[in-house]
């Protein structure tokens, strides 16, 4: 089994990053993706996550994902109005997860049964350019 824990895919979620020039104050630049990853809060909830409120990173959003005692972090970059990037890992605690690739799985078919989101690619690595619509392949 190969998990390919990195993606691409689109949204039509509008963009809501806000960029910096002469009349945004520094503190007021946000990156763009904020929505989507209240959208994924709101998908993951129900499916029995407890999921963060998004927290912002320098170049994107991330979220923190418990699944009993595993953990998850899912990392949203939008580089341009509809394309994006995700990068979902485990986060390592005292235990290591045997459920990654089930909720990388659930995540999937979340996002696919959303219509907010399409053409959702699956990759081993950022510069991996081979994509599947499954994020674990047997």
């Amino acid at each position: 089994m190969k998990i390919r824990p990195f993606a691409e895919f689109e949204t039509e979620l509008p963009y809501d990053g806000v960029e910096g020039d002469e009349s945004v104050d520094f503190e007021e630049i946000a990156p763009a993706g904020q929505n989507i990853a209240e959208a994924w809060t709101a998908i993951l909830r129900p499916l029995g996550y407890e999921v963060s409120e998004p927290i912002q990173d320098d170049h994107g959003w991330r979220l923190n994902v418990r699944d009993g005692r595993y953990r998850y972090e899912l990392f949203i970059a939008r580089v341009f109005d509809s394309e994006c990037h995700l990068h979902a890992k485990e986060a390592f605690g005292l235990f290591r997860s045997k459920n990654f690739p089930s909720f990388l799985t659930q995540l999937n078919s979340a996002l696919n049964a959303d219509p907010r989101f399409m053409n959702i690619g699956w990759s081993s690595s950022l510069n991996d350019r081979t994509t599947t619509p499954t994020p674990v392949v047997e």
